[in-house]
């Protein structure tokens, strides 16, 4: 039993084969998450609808601590898997996902307009983030479903969903143009310093490829490798203004949305 538990935890060899990326044990565990994160995230909503808006944070707060405990252990048991105290250079959290371990605690404690700009920035990102690390997650799905890895990851990357749809239901997200700049601010600093980190270790043991700027691994990604023909600078390019795209795309869908339904309710109003 407690060879097992070793197993699972990545003590020792696998107790599974990998089902692999797109497998069907893949999309209905995964879907699986999904569908308990907006139930949860509905069941958040609904329970604190009518409560004041500083009491609405409370539920983001919970999310944060539990999301970044879960963090720091899967860092931890890495490098106790490794046998090494320099393993966490290659699990730091400096993927576009892991913003959120930092947006969403100052979306939850925070004041003022840097929280109003988390807010917007975990709203924007969570739901990328959610979906990036379940369907499309093709790099943590080479090692078996039943696995704290794999399981962690799912999680983490469930619990920034789970933020992003609590936060639009509760309107917390005020999603102002005055704040937009800092969003991007957030973003190119994360990228530049996950970049810096990639090219420094690059040529050593503890090589990374964070926010994917390097190579694809994988990922849907394998499309930009494909369209900029393996060119290394062009490929980082690229992908650092994806998600740039992603934000601005957001934004515009956003206050389209919003646009749109205010115009409704104006016509309804006439016609009442």
């Amino acid at each position: 039993m407690w060879e097992n538990i070793g197993r699972y935890f990545g003590f020792g060899p696998s107790l599974y084969e990998a089902e692999g990326w797109f497998s069907w044990q893949h999309l209905v565990f995964v879907t699986i998450a999904i569908i308990i994160t907006t139930l949860l995230a509905v069941l958040c909503y609904k329970k604190n609808k009518d409560k004041p808006r500083e009491k609405q944070f409370k539920v983001l707060k919970v999310a944060a601590i539990v999301m970044i405990t879960a963090e720091v252990v899967k860092i931890i048991l890495h490098m106790f898997e490794l046998h090494d105290f320099w393993a966490f250079r290659g699990v730091l959290p400096l993927y576009l996902c892991s913003i959120l371990l930092i947006s969403l605690p100052v979306a939850g404690f925070g004041k003022g307009r840097i929280q109003e700009a988390a807010l917007d920035f975990t709203m924007i990102f969570g739901y990328i983030a959610c979906i990036a690390g379940t369907y499309l997650a093709g790099n943590i799905f080479t090692s078996p479903i039943l696995s704290f890895h794999v399981n962690v990851s799912v999680f983490t990357h469930c619990i920034s969903g789970f933020a992003a749809i609590y936060i639009t239901l509760t309107k917390l997200a005020k999603m102002e143009i005055k704040n937009i700049w800092i969003v991007g601010i957030i973003l190119l600093t994360f990228e530049l310093i996950a970049l810096v980190v990639d090219i420094i270790q690059e040529p050593t043991d503890y090589q990374s490829n964070y926010m994917f700027l390097m190579r694809d691994s994988g990922t849907p990604f394998f499309i930009i490798t494909n369209m900029v023909n393996g060119i290394q600078v062009l490929y980082t390019i690229v992908v650092m203004l994806l998600y740039f795209i992603y934000m601005a795309l957001f934004i515009g869908g956003y206050h389209l949305i919003k646009k749109l339904v205010n115009l409704k309710k104006q016509k309804e109003n006439k016609t009442a």
